[in-house]
């Protein structure tokens, strides 16, 4: 599957879950939690699944809470390690 950076998301450095090093999360839909949006951080960009009609992609903003697909991390997107930040 091929993911797709999401529009009107500032580019940034790529980031990693500060527990197990992973760069795949989603977010919850705020209107319905059991609706999750996954994404993964490639090269300095948000990336959405490619199947995820484009008016459906959230708005992902620094206190968004956001879940790590691999571990059991959660947190702000703003709290998730930079890789330039990385020691």
């Amino acid at each position: 599957m091929q993911w797709i950076p999401a529009a009107g998301v500032v580019p940034m450095a790529d980031s990693k879950c500060p527990i197990c090093g992973s760069n795949r999360f989603y977010v919850k839909d705020p209107d319905d939690e059991f609706e999750c949006y996954e994404f993964e951080c490639h090269g300095g960009e948000i990336c959405f699944d490619p199947a995820l009609p484009a008016s459906a992609v959230p708005q992902i903003q620094p206190r968004t809470e956001t879940f790590c697909d691999t571990c059991a991390w959660h947190g702000a997107f703003e709290h998730l390690i930079q890789e330039e930040d990385a020691p």
